[in-house]
Formats: structure tokens, C-alpha cells, sequence
């Protein structure tokens, strides 16, 4: 009896593992519901420049397939990811929280999107990118590991990106506009 007791509650603790795992990422909740955004990785990093140079971190596209009127709201979503997710994942592991991601804006040119991720002078240099500029964050709990942020602003073509240990953008972000 006391096997059977055991085997059931770790069959319990296992199936609600899983459902948490099948769960950690993005999601962005519209109209239509909830549904998962996918990580956008790097297409190249592009260096530029002379007395001033930067180095930018392309993504290919010139616009965002989640689109959002005014505003967006995304809900985050910690775990452990299985093994085989571990990779793509690591940012939702539960050592990271809503505080290790920041909203930036792309500068589009062409058919491509960029992130300026280094900025080096005779005077000085600036590594990581920068927060978007007038936009507005507001980040709620609803329980343990799980957040609800919303992103207001002007229009444009912006992302969420891991910011820990100065990976911005190198890591993937999850892009969406703002119309």
C-alpha cells in the first residue's frame, strides 16, 4: 500500500511538472487569447563606423507579425525547462524574473531591424542596449513565477529581451509592434 501511495504521488508531482514546463516562455494575450511568441534570433552583427563605431545585432524582417493597437500585453512564465529545452529556455529558468528582461525599440532600415548592443568613442563607450525611450512598463505578479507586463507607447517595432549578463539581443528577443 504504501509503494502504491508513493508511486502515485510522484505521478502527480511529474504530470504537474511537465504542465509547468510545457508552459515557461512569452505569451502575448490579445483578442483572439493567449499564444506563445517565439524567440527571433540574430540574423548578423554589423560593426560600423570610425572615431565612433557601434555594433548593431540585425534581425531579418522589417515588421513584427505580433501587432498590437496602442498597447501590448505579454505574460512571462518561469519553470524548469526539460532537458531538451534547456537551451532555448535557460531565461525562464526560476533563478531569473520578470526584473532580468527590458522593452527595447528596433531602428528599421530596409527589410532589416536593428539593435545597437555597442557604442565605442575616443571619450568613452557604452556596452548593452539601451531601454526604449517613452515607453511606458508596467509589470504585475498574478503568483509565483508568472507575470503580466503591459507596454504602451508610440508606434513602432520594439522587443522583449533578456538583459542578464549583457546578452541583450544575442541571446533572441520576442519582438512585437505598437500601431
Amino acid at each position: 500500500m504504501k509503494k502504491l501511495m508513493v508511486t502515485a504521488a510522484l505521478s502527480a508531482l511529474c504530470t504537474c511538472a511537465y504542465a509547468q514546463t510545457d508552459s515557461i516562455g512569452i505569451y502575448k494575450v490579445d483578442n483572439a487569447g493567449i499564444s506563445r511568441i517565439e524567440a527571433l534570433r540574430p540574423a548578423q552583427t554589423k560593426i560600423s563606423g570610425g572615431l565612433k563605431s557601434k555594433a548593431k545585432v540585425v534581425f531579418n524582417g522589417a515588421a513584427s507579425q505580433n501587432r498590437f493597437a496602442g498597447s501590448a500585453t505579454f505574460r512571462l512564465y518561469f519553470g524548469t525547462p526539460s532537458p531538451y529545452d534547456a537551451a532555448k529556455y535557460f531565461m525562464f529558468t526560476p533563478s531569473y524574473s520578470v526584473k532580468d528582461f527590458s522593452v527595447g525599440r528596433f531602428e528599421v532600415k530596409k527589410e532589416n531591424r536593428y539593435l545597437t548592443t555597442v557604442t565605442v568613442s575616443i571619450v568613452g563607450s557604452k556596452i548593452g542596449v539601451s531601454v526604449a525611450k517613452g515607453v511606458n512598463v508596467e509589470y504585475r505578479q498574478l503568483r509565483d513565477n508568472v507575470y503580466e507586463i503591459t507596454v504602451t507607447g508610440p508606434a513602432g517595432e520594439y522587443c522583449i529581451m533578456p538583459v542578464l549578463n549583457g546578452t541583450a539581443g544575442y541571446a533572441g528577443v520576442f519582438d512585437f509592434a505598437l500601431e
